[in-house]
């Protein structure tokens, strides 16, 4: 019976923690379904799960958690965003052990288009659409989206699930453009088109920029001389730079209406580097920037302070300590390498499935990485957060299952 159920294991895992996602109040319950099976998994096989290469860095990570709810002044929002981190380690978990074959790799890269669908069918309705900021956008077409949340989205967070699942999705479409049957194309072209949309409906500059940057790594990996367009678009910057200069270019890809200019970000990551300089082991706790900082380091330029520190890495630090943030990136790392070594496998055998899951995955994490330099996306207590541990599980898996294929190709030659 064990045995049966831990090969269903994804399903309810993600089902109850899409509950979590919608309410809060399921967290706990996701927690108690997705720990079950590591339970059944132990009856099953022996073991708590399959081994991989993220594994002492996300236990490192874990042990940072009794640590940020003993430290933190505000137990009431630190709380909720450890269940949710704890949501996205056991999302990990469940895809990692179910995705053990090529053909659950093709079922996880149909799933992540679904994903980028869902989230471009659902933004309309699930965020807080800001005024329009581009003159190519007419106001008008925020007016038709009504909220059915009664506490919606920031854009930016939306942002930041679209912009990892996007370079996916454009990923499995260039890969396989030729393989894919029609209803297969036009599918994925459809939520690539939807995604991007919504991407730029959302205005967050720091979105967009990461996904240029993830476009420009994907001409690379996809075509033998995509790389040129670097040198090209380097050129175009530096131009660009020398016209307006660097203040004004930074100040138009950081402002924003609700925070400001680049001088509110410059203060708010000047109140982290305080703050992680006073709580290097522990951080302030998850959640505790704001009323922290308002205390011991109150900001000048913005009255009433910030709830984050509009840098992923400053915030992960300034909440879980330099430990949470060694730990984190190094789960990070783990991951772009397994997927850059999936790429590999797949392009150097011709499967374009498998090369577009590990390019797609790989430009993923860079759109993560530079939108995280001017903002906190999927971290805290940002819904869509699990998204993140999601594809993470799915670059591990990946590798995994290379490795595994390589190594029985190896032991059939030498027999």
């Amino acid at each position: 019976m064990a045995t049966s159920l831990v090969a269903m294991e994804l399903l309810p895992v993600v089902v109850s923690i899409f509950a979590s996602v919608i309410s809060p109040r399921a967290l706990p319950a996701a927690v108690g379904v997705a720990g079950t099976f590591w339970l059944l998994r132990w009856i099953a096989h022996g073991r708590l799960t399959i081994r991989t290469p993220a594994d002492w860095a996300i236990i490192l990570l874990a042990a940072t958690l009794p640590v940020t709810l003993w430290v933190t002044p505000a137990s009431e929002t630190t709380q909720p965003q450890v269940y949710r981190l704890l949501t996205g380690i056991l999302l990990y978990y469940a895809v990692v052990n179910w995705g053990v074959s090529f053909d659950r790799l093709r079922l996880l890269a149909m799933a992540t288009i679904f994903a980028g669908f869902g989230l471009a069918v659902m933004a309309p309705v699930t965020v807080a659409w800001s005024h329009n900021r581009y003159a190519f956008l007419p106001s008008s077409a925020y007016s038709h989206f009504p909220s059915l949340l009664s506490e919606p989205l920031n854009p930016n967070v939306m942002a930041g699930a679209l912009v990892v699942v996007l370079p996916v999705v454009l990923a499995l479409l260039l890969f396989n453009w030729h393989s894919f049957s029609r209803l297969g194309r036009t599918t994925t072209g459809v939520t690539a088109f939807l995604t991007l949309g919504m991407l730029i409906l959302t205005q967050s500059r720091g979105a967009l920029t990461g996904l240029g940057v993830a476009v420009l790594v994907m001409a690379g990996l996809r075509w033998r001389h995509g790389w040129f367009l670097a040198p090209a678009i380097a050129v175009i910057a530096g131009v660009v730079v020398a016209i307006f200069g660097v203040g004004p270019v930074l100040d138009l890809l950081l402002k924003n209406d609700a925070l400001g200019g680049i001088d509110v970000r410059l203060e708010a990551w000047s109140r982290a580097l305080y703050l992680i300089e006073d709580f290097p082991f522990t951080g302030a706790g998850m959640g505790a920037f704001q009323p922290v900082t308002n205390l011991l380091y109150p900001f000048f330029l913005k009255v009433g302070g910030l709830p984050h520190a509009h840098n992923l890495f400053l915030q992960i630090a300034a909440d879980l300590g330099i430990p949470g943030l060694i730990a984190w990136l190094a789960t990070l790392v783990v991951v772009i390498v397994a997927a850059w070594q999936t790429y590999a496998y797949g392009r150097a055998r011709g499967n374009t499935w498998i090369a577009g899951v590990g390019a797609g995955l790989v430009c993923s994490q860079l759109a993560l990485a530079v939108h995280g330099l001017t903002d906190a996306p999927l971290w805290g207590p940002d819904r869509p957060a699990v998204i993140v541990w999601g594809l993470w599980g799915l670059g591990v898996a990946g590798w995994n299952v290379c490795r595994r294929r390589e190594r029985q190709t190896q032991l059939e030659v030498e027999a």
